[in-house]
C-alpha cells in the first residue's frame, strides 16, 4: 500500500480553476488502509503528535469547501481559523508542518479573485475535488437538459395553439424561438412567442 503522501513536484498547476467550488459537498471517500499505513501516522504517533493527525484530517475537509475545491490558503490566520485554533496563531505554526504534510504551492489558472493568499494543493485530496467537481457539471447538465427539454415543449404547445402545427414539428423553428426566449428572460406565453418567431431570422411571421 502506498504512502498517504504523494509528490507531484514542489509546484504544480491545479486541474480546478478558480471558482470550480462544491460547497454543498458533504462527503469524500477515505482510503482506511492506506491512512492506517501512512508514514504521516505512524510518525505522528511514534514522536506523540497526535493532534496534528485530528488537524490534518480537519484541513482536508476545510478544503473540500474552498475556491478552488481541495486547495488551503497559504495563510497562516486563515489556516489557524480553519484548523479550530481561532486567534491563536501561534499554537497553530507550532502543528503547522505536520499539519500541512503533502500541502504543496499550486497555480491556479482563470481570473484569480482580489486579496486571495497564494493556494497549497494536496497530491491526495486533488483528484477526490477533481471527481467530486465532475459529479456537480454532470448533475448540472441533467439539469439544463431537463429544463430544455420542458422549454422546447412549451414552445412547441404555444406554436400548435397559434395555429402552426408545421413549425411545431421543426426542431431549427422550436430551437430559435425557445433559445430567444431564454436569451431575453420570457415566460413561454403565447404572445411571447409570437413575437419571439417575428424576431427571428427566416421565421415568418405569425397571425393569430
Amino acid at each position: 500500500m502506498g504512502d498517504l503522501i504523494e509528490d507531484a513536484g514542489e509546484y504544480w498547476v491545479y486541474r480546478l480553476r478558480w471558482g470550480d467550488t462544491i460547497t454543498n459537498y458533504e462527503w469524500m471517500p477515505f482510503h482506511i488502509d492506506r491512512f492506517l499505513d501512512s508514514s504521516m501516522l505512524a510518525e505522528a504517533l511514534f514522536e506523540g503528535r497526535r493532534g496534528e493527525v485530528l488537524t490534518a484530517i480537519m484541513l482536508w475537509c476545510k478544503a473540500m469547501k474552498q475556491d478552488p475545491a481541495g486547495t488551503l490558503p497559504d495563510d497562516d490566520v486563515q489556516l489557524a481559523q480553519m484548523a479550530g485554533y481561532g486567534k491563536d496563531v501561534a499554537a497553530w505554526r507550532a502543528v503547522r508542518a505536520g499539519a500541512l504534510r503533502g500541502w504543496q504551492p499550486v497555480e491556479i489558472e482563470g481570473e484569480r479573485p482580489r486579496a486571495r493568499a497564494p493556494r497549497l494543493g494536496h497530491p491526495f485530496i486533488e483528484p477526490l475535488a477533481v471527481k467530486a467537481m465532475g459529479r456537480k457539471l454532470g448533475r448540472q447538465q441533467s439539469r439544463e437538459a431537463t429544463d430544455l427539454a420542458v422549454r422546447r415543449s412549451r414552445v412547441k404547445a404555444k406554436l400548435r395553439a397559434l395555429g402552426n402545427g408545421r413549425m411545431a414539428e421543426s426542431a431549427n423553428v422550436v430551437d430559435s424561438v425557445t433559445a430567444w426566449l431564454y436569451q431575453h428572460e420570457l415566460y413561454i406565453t403565447e404572445d411571447n412567442v409570437r413575437a419571439a418567431t417575428e424576431a427571428c431570422a427566416g421565421v415568418p411571421r405569425l397571425v393569430k
